[in-house]
């Protein structure tokens, strides 16, 4: 960390010291973040100072084996500018030392360090930066129409310059339309093409919404490290509904009913997407409403019927399904009709075998 500590009795504690006492010598507060930016972006790099200039700061760049190629120093400014033409260091009276670096290219990627040196005390800042050139989604565009039992093949990849960064930091995924994590690729190689397929069926009720991005975990020295930081949409498709066709049809969200009275009014209820359409017809044959919903008219008689039909079309192919219901007598009697069907469906039991039988002799009697 320092000079001095090498003149220091027991160098574990100098360092300590040293650790301490940076807080107080540093001018540095801040140092860049870490990004992950295309091809042909801009970047700034800021190294916040208790002075809000580059007074005192030196910058530098790390990549591949290298041990870091200083391209600005305090003392004599911005230094090799054949390499480094696109690298602009200024002074921000708000935020201290900037690196602006426009155009950016593959190339570009690698660690930024700023530093600072004061009483033979140094502070440095690491910020690592990558750049990728990231391809258009495979396929560019997806079906508009996509029916439950569908393969959906898609896929995203992305170039970058990993001599410093390490391929394991690096991570492609798949996101889902609550962002739950679809499929995943690292870069386990020093491969400089990182590509990520996803395949599945479509399934019913289901929204796609997908979307690829890129993560580089990494610590500021460029080791992997524990938690994502940086990501960057690599490319994305429109949301689609998964296409299906109508399902069985209830009548007031009840699977078995079928009987209903005069003045009631039965909601028919099927599922599909498209959302299907409705159709009521009578026992002729006549279309007598094309709601959801259907009120059994005073006119009606004990013993009608009423034919519900839920239409939709998935891919140009119609698909429907239909359920009658049967006007009874009275409401109460409807339901006193249900509960009478379901004692007769009942096991005979001692007790109630015992009730019949006095009833039968009371009768007679």
């Amino acid at each position: 960390m320092s000079k001095l500590c090498r003149y220091f009795p027991v160098e574990m504690w100098c360092f300590i010291l040293l650790t301490l006492l940076t807080g107080v010598l540093s001018s540095i507060r801040k140092g860049p973040s870490n990004y992950v930016k295309k091809v042909g972006d801009t970047v700034q790099l800021i190294c916040k100072t208790d002075t809000n200039s580059c007074e005192g700061i030196d910058w530098t760049k790390m990549e591949g084996s290298q041990s870091g190629t200083a391209f600005y120093r305090s003392a004599y400014g911005q230094l090799n500018p054949k390499k480094f033409a696109n690298y602009v260091v200024s002074s921000d009276a708000r935020d201290g030392c900037i690196v602006t670096i426009s155009n950016l290219s593959l190339t570009d990627s690698g660690v930024f360090t700023c530093s600072e040196e004061r009483n033979q005390i140094e502070e440095k800042k690491n910020a690592v930066l990558l750049v990728i050139e990231a391809s258009p989604c495979s396929p560019r565009v997806l079906d508009a129409e996509i029916a439950k039992g569908d393969s959906v093949s898609i896929s995203c990849s992305v170039n970058l310059h990993s001599d410093y960064i390490k391929p394991s930091s690096v991570q492609l995924v798949w996101l889902n339309s609550n962002f739950s994590l679809r499929s995943i690729a690292s870069n386990e190689s020093a491969s400089s093409n990182l590509t990520l397929p996803y395949s599945s069926k479509a399934e019913q009720n289901e929204t796609l919404r997908f979307r690829c991005s890129l993560s580089l975990s990494v610590n500021q020295d460029g080791t992997l490290y524990d938690q994502s930081s940086p990501n960057i949409e690599i490319c994305s498709f429109p949301t689609r509904t998964v296409l299906y066709p109508v399902t069985e049809i209830k009548f007031n969200e009840n699977r078995e009913q079928t009987g209903f009275a005069k003045g009631e009014t039965v909601l028919c209820k099927a599922e599909g997407h498209p959302p299907p359409a409705y159709e009521w017809k009578d026992k002729a044959g006549n279309v007598v409403s094309n709601e959801g919903s259907y009120t059994i008219t005073e006119k009606s008689s004990p013993g009608d019927v009423f034919e519900c039909t839920a239409k939709n079309s998935v891919k140009g192919v119609p698909y429907s399904t239909s359920k009658s219901l049967i006007v009874v007598t009275e409401f109460l009697e409807t339901k006193a009709l249900e509960k009478e069907l379901s004692s007769a469906s009942s096991p005979v039991t001692p007790t109630g075998l015992l009730v019949a039988i006095v009833g039968l002799l009371l009768y007679e009697i």
